[in-house]
Parts: structure tokens; sequence; C-alpha cells
């Protein structure tokens, strides 16, 4: 889609949400200054509301996102009106608290039956069914508005702020996990800053409600950890709001490929990282908590240079391979550290099977031991190339020789999904 289609739907959606919103403050009675009949405008009614039982002006301001000045002229309206009285707070003479009088609290409860009739008269028409897909409706326009309404902001892992989240997180874990968690565990704030890393606060109406980290792994890798939705704000769609600033704020530091790992006490967790893309590997690193991991190449090609790591890859055959045990069934589970190279291997004739040996950039030496499902042993010395397939997966074009017995080769296997 190019930037002018894409920016005329975004107008046409505009004019639709436009509309929507004439309507529906014509049909519920807001354009007047006597809503539900009684003698003020919706905006008064509203605080009397929120004010219920009693209110600090603080927390009014925030739920209603009203700026001082036009919350103080509202409030002096009630309370000229004999509605609501105005104090000091007992314990913090800088705290004012709103508090209905008894006519306020009377006035409240008319305003909640007026408000219930009214409900209860745009539902009578409709059938159960048509009631029914009413409420659904508006439950998914109020998720969808919420999120819209949720801001996420890079936020210093070291804060106050990072810190209360990572509580949550660690507290949360601490309860679902059959071990519980260690928040030892947790992330060097070090690492989620500066230039190879992140740590991203969503906030709603300024309060914290979820966060995530990136730190780099590799050259090129990006770890995602601490990923967290206060349960509050569940179902919202806010993980994969997040789970999506975060690889762009990987992408945004040059890192192509995110990984991240979670326990199996989360398959939410791994049901929202299978949805967005990522593909199963195997378990890598050693956190006891990361018992499921995947892997994510980010959009766009990977830049030049070096091709990623093998770490975490599994690898298969392509074909059977003439003069080898090498089969098409025949899996690779590959291990790399600081150029070193290791990998466990079996399947079709082989029972089992170890690799060692080192990278140098694109080129692997390695030798290889294995048993076979005959009960013979075999070693030989292989050199490897590794290229990009067109989909992003990994391919190995080797070249062997067996040292134990006479006869070479040559062999491919390419990356497959860890399932």
């Amino acid at each position: 889609m190019t930037g002018i289609s894409a920016q005329g739907t975004m107008l046409d959606q505009a004019r639709s949400v436009r509309d929507f919103n004439r309507y529906y403050s014509q049909r519920i009675g807001l354009l007047t200054d006597r809503y539900l009949g009684q003698d003020r405008p919706l905006s008064e009614a509203r605080l009397l509301y929120e004010i219920g039982t009693g209110a600090t002006v603080r927390d009014l301001r925030s739920r209603l996102g009203w700026d001082s000045g036009y919350l103080s002229r509202s409030l002096r309206s009630l309370e000229g009106q004999g509605l609501v009285q105005l104090r000091a707070h007992e314990t913090d003479g800088r705290v004012r608290v709103a508090e209905p009088t008894d006519a306020g609290s009377a006035e409240l409860a008319e305003l909640e039956r007026r408000s219930t009739a009214a409900a209860g008269q745009l539902l009578a028409p409709l059938t159960a069914a048509q009631r029914a897909e009413l409420i659904t409706a508006q439950q998914r326009v109020r998720r969808l508005l919420r999120l819209a309404a949720v801001t996420v902001e890079p936020t210093d892992a070291g804060s106050a702020t990072a810190r209360e989240c990572l509580t949550g997180y660690a507290a949360e874990l601490s309860t679902r996990f059959p071990e519980g968690y260690d928040s030892r565990a947790l992330a060097d704030p070090a690492e989620l800053g500066g230039t190879g890393g992140a740590f991203l606060v969503a906030y709603e109406q300024g309060h914290p409600i979820g966060c995530g980290g990136i730190r780099t792994l590799a050259p090129g890798v990006a770890e995602l950890c601490h990923l967290w939705v206060h349960g509050d704000a569940r179902g919202l769609g806010l993980g994969r709001r997040l789970l999506a600033e975060l690889e762009g704020e990987a992408a945004a530091r040059g890192l192509h490929t995110v990984r991240l790992g979670t326990h199996r006490s989360l398959p939410e967790a791994a049901a929202l990282y299978r949805s967005a893309g990522y593909r199963q590997i195997p378990v890598y690193g050693d956190s006891p908590y990361n018992q499921l991991c995947f892997e994510r190449r980010l959009a766009g090609d990977v830049p030049e240079g070096p091709l990623p790591s093998l770490d975490g890859r599994r690898f298969r055959a392509v074909a059977e391979v003439d003069g080898g045990e090498v089969g098409a069934a025949t899996v690779f589970d590959y291990r790399e550290r600081g150029g070193e190279i290791s990998a466990v291997y079996s399947g079709g004739s082989i029972r089992s099977g170890h690799l060692v040996g080192t990278r140098d950039g694109d080129s692997l030496d390695f030798r290889y031991v294995q048993l076979n499902t005959a009960g013979h042993t075999s070693t030989g010395h292989c050199r490897s190339r590794i290229s990009l397939l067109p989909d992003g997966r990994l391919r190995l074009h080797e070249t062997w020789t067996w040292e134990s017995r006479e006869g070479s080769g040559t062999s491919t296997v390419e990356e497959i999904p860890y399932r």
C-alpha cells in the first residue's frame, strides 16, 4: 500500500469515527445543558458521579483528564448548588477532598436512576440477540479506545517507575511458576539502556501498566526480556503492542534478529509469540525460566557482514548423503559461543552424534564422531560454508572426509523450525 492510499484510508476512517461520535452524542442526549432532564450539563453530572462518596481533587483530575482550572470551576458550581463540599485531607493539608452533601447524595441517586432508565429505553426496541450484539460491540470499542489512549515511552531501567513494573513482573511470576521466581534473575539495568538496549513502560492515565526490555545478546541479535502487562490491562492487546515497540527499538539499533524465552507455565505468552511470527528454537542461555525459546527475523534484509550465529538453530540434511550416514531424517542442534561451535545430532541411521569445531566468519571447521543404529562408531572431518536462503533461513554447504575409514563427499543441511 502506498503512502497516499494509506493516508486516504486513515482520512476515511477518521470521518467514520466523527460521524459515529456525532450520532451517538445526539442519541444519548449529550447535546444539552440539562443532561437527563436535570439542571446541569453532562460534565457536572459526570463530576458528581466520580466524586461518589468522596474523592481527592488530585484523583478527580487524573480520572477525568481535566485541567485544574476547568475542574475548579466545575467544583465551585456544584458547591454553589449545595451538592458538594470541599475540605482538607486528614493527614495532608495540601490535598483537598470533595465530598457530597446530603443533597448531593440524593441527586447522585436520582442520576443513577435516570441513567439506568435511559439505557433501558435505548435497549428496549432491540431483540435479545441485538442487545447482546450491541453490548459486545461496545465492549470491543471500549477495549480499543483504552489501547489507543495508552502511551509507551522509553524509561530508565533503574528508575522508580521501572522498578515498580519489574517488582510487579517478579511478584506475578513467583505465583505462576511452580518453582517460584528469584528476582536476582532480572536483567541488569545497565544492559537495558544505551546503544545496545532499551526499557519501555506503558502508561494509562499516567500510571504504569506494562513494560518490556531489550538487550544485545550477540552481534545483530537482541534479546527481549521482562515483557509484562498488569492484570487490569490484560485483553487490550497491549502485550502485542509492546512486542512491536520493542522490535522497533531493536531495529533502530541495527539488530536484525530478536530472541526471547518464556516458561511452560505461561502458555498465553507462547501463543502471543507464535501469532506474532516467532518460530520456536532450542533453549539458549542459562536461565532456568526460559523453558521455551523463540526467534524472529525483523523486517528487511540482514545487514551486510557476518551471517547470524548458529546458536540455538536446528538443521536437517536436504537429502540422503552418498557415501555417508547422515540422511534426510538426521537433525542437528547447534550451539555457538565466541567462535566455538558444537552440535548434537541423531535420526535416520544415526543413533547419536557429536561435532565440535570453530567458526571463522562464514566458514566452519569441525570434527565429528557418531554411533549408527548398527552399533558402529566412526569419525571424520568437515568444512562448511554458511549461506542465507531467500526466506531468511541458514544453509550449510559441507565437504567432509572420513578419518576412521576410507571415503569423502559433500552434503547440504538447511535450517528448519524447532518444534
